[in-house]
C-alpha cells in the first residue's frame, strides 16, 4: 500500500540517516519499519533505547525530533515523550534556543498530565541549573513542579526521582545543607545507589556525607547509614569521610580527634568543613552527650547522670557541662531537669534515632532487665497478697 506524501518524506529521511550513520543504520531502519506499520508502542520503546545508546550520534536528536517524532508525539505515552524531549534539550548548545524549546515542552505538559508536568518541569529546572547556571529560573520551575505534584494522588517512581534529583541539585548550590540532606535522602528512596551510575553514586554519597556533618539540626546519621553511602565511600579515596560519619553517629570524640589528626589535609581541602571547624567540634560533643544519655533511659535505667560523668565522656571541663546541656535542651535533642546543687541531670527523653546494631543490643538488654523486674514484682505481689491472685 503506497504511503501518503508526508509519510513517504519521513521514511526517506530515516533511510537517508541510516546511510549517513552506519554505526546505527539498523536502528534508523527499524524506526522506519515500525513507523510505516504504525506500531507506536514498539516505536516508543525503540526510541528510548536509541537515545540511551552509548554510540547514539551527537547532534541527531534535534532533527530527529523536529522531522520525525513530532509527527506522532500525541500517540506516545506522556512520560515517555517527556523523556525523549529532555534528551533533545541536552543537544541544544545555545541557551536561548534550549530555553525556548523547554518553554514549549512545559506548556504542552501542563495541558496533558500533572505527572508529566512534574517530570518535565523538574528536568527543565536541572537543565537551567547545570547547563546554563540560571539558579532563579531553576527555582521557579521547581516551585511550579511542586504545585503540580500536590495535585497528584501519587507519582511514578521515575517522576519522584526526577523531582527530588532536581531539588537536591538546587540545594547543593544554593543551600542550606540540611535541605540538600533531606532531598538527597528522598532521592535515594526512589533511586538506590546501586541503580545509579558509579560517578553519580560516589558524588551524591560524598555530598550527603558533607551535608550531614555541616547541616544544622542534623544530630543523628542513622538514616543515612542505613543506605550504602558509607560502603560506596569506603571504596574510594573518600574513605576518611565514611569513618568520620561513623565517629559522629557514635558520638566517639576520641575517634573523631584521631581522624582529624590523620586526615587533616583532606579535611582542609573541603571549604565546607574548614569553615565549620568550631561547629563540627560542638556537634560531635553534642552527639557524644546524646549517646551517653541514651544509655541512661529506658526501663530500669538510672536516669540521673552526674556532670562529672558527662565531662569524662565529652572531654569537657566540668564547669562547661551545664552550658552544653542547656545547648542540647535548646536544640530539643534532650529533655530533662538540671540540678545545679548536686551537679546532675535527670534525663527524661533523648531525641529518637535510627538505631545501629550495637544500640539495638543495648535496648534489648534493657528491656530484658525490665521484664525480669516486672516478673519479680508480680511474683512478690502474688506471694504477699494471695487473696488477690485467686
Amino acid at each position: 500500500m503506497p504511503h501518503d506524501t508526508k509519510t513517504q518524506s519521513i521514511l526517506d529521511y530515516l533511510h537517508q540517516r541510516a546511510e549517513a550513520c552506519p554505526d546505527v543504520s539498523g536502528e534508523f531502519l527499524q524506526m522506519a519499519d515500525l513507523y510505516g506499520r504504525k506500531l507506536w508502542h514498539q516505536l516508543t520503546v525503540m526510541l528510548e533505547a536509541f537515545i540511551a545508546m552509548p554510540n547514539c550520534p551527537k547532534g541527531e536528536l534535534i532533527p530527529l525530533y523536529d522531522t520525525f517524532i513530532v509527527d506522532f508525539k500525541k500517540k506516545i505515552n506522556e512520560l515517555a515523550l517527556m523523556r525523549l524531549q529532555m534528551a533533545v534539550v541536552q543537544e541544544y548548545k545555545e541557551p536561548e534556543k534550549a530555553i525556548e524549546f523547554c518553554k514549549t515542552v512545559a506548556e504542552e505538559a501542563k495541558k496533558v498530565d500533572a505527572q508529566a508536568a512534574v517530570y518535565v518541569l523538574s528536568e527543565i529546572a536541572r537543565r537551567m541549573l547545570l547547563d546554563f547556571e540560571r539558579v532563579d529560573d531553576c527555582k521557579t520551575h521547581l516551585d511550579e513542579a511542586t504545585t503540580f505534584k500536590d495535585r497528584c494522588g501519587g507519582l511514578d517512581t521515575a517522576v519522584s526521582a526526577a523531582y527530588y534529583r532536581a531539588w537536591a541539585e538546587y540545594y547543593k548550590i544554593k543551600g542550606p545543607a540540611a535541605e540538600f540532606y533531606r532531598t538527597g535522602l528522598l532521592l535515594l528512596a526512589y533511586v538506590p545507589l546501586a541503580e545509579m551510575g558509579k560517578e553519580e553514586a560516589v558524588t551524591i554519597s560524598f555530598d550527603l556525607g558533607i551535608a550531614a556533618l555541616v547541616g544544622e539540626n542534623l544530630y543523628n546519621f542513622g538514616e543515612l547509614l542505613e543506605h550504602t553511602v558509607v560502603s560506596v565511600l569506603e571504596e574510594t579515596s573518600f574513605a576518611w569521610l565514611a569513618h568520620l560519619l561513623r565517629a559522629f553517629n557514635a558520638g566517639d570524640i576520641d575517634q573523631y580527634e584521631g581522624l582529624v589528626a590523620q586526615h587533616h589535609l583532606e579535611l582542609e581541602a573541603q571549604p565546607a568543613l574548614l569553615s565549620n571547624t568550631n561547629f563540627l567540634k560542638e556537634k560531635i560533643t553534642l552527639m557524644c552527650l546524646t549517646e551517653t544519655l541514651f544509655h541512661h533511659i529506658g526501663p530500669g535505667a538510672d536516669r540521673t547522670v552526674a556532670f562529672a560523668q558527662i565531662a569524662q565522656a565529652s572531654k569537657l571541663p566540668v564547669d562547661q557541662v551545664e552550658l552544653m546541656i542547656m545547648r542540647a535542651l535548646s536544640l530539643k535533642l534532650i529533655r530533662g531537669m538540671i540540678d545545679q546543687i548536686d551537679q546532675t541531670l535527670r534525663v527524661e527523653w533523648v531525641q529518637p534515632r535510627v538505631l545501629q546494631e550495637k544500640q539495638i543490643t543495648v535496648m534489648s538488654e534493657r528491656l530484658q532487665t525490665w521484664c525480669g523486674t516486672v516478673n519479680n514484682t508480680l511474683s512478690f505481689l502474688e506471694n504477699e497478697t494471695p487473696e488477690f491472685s485467686t
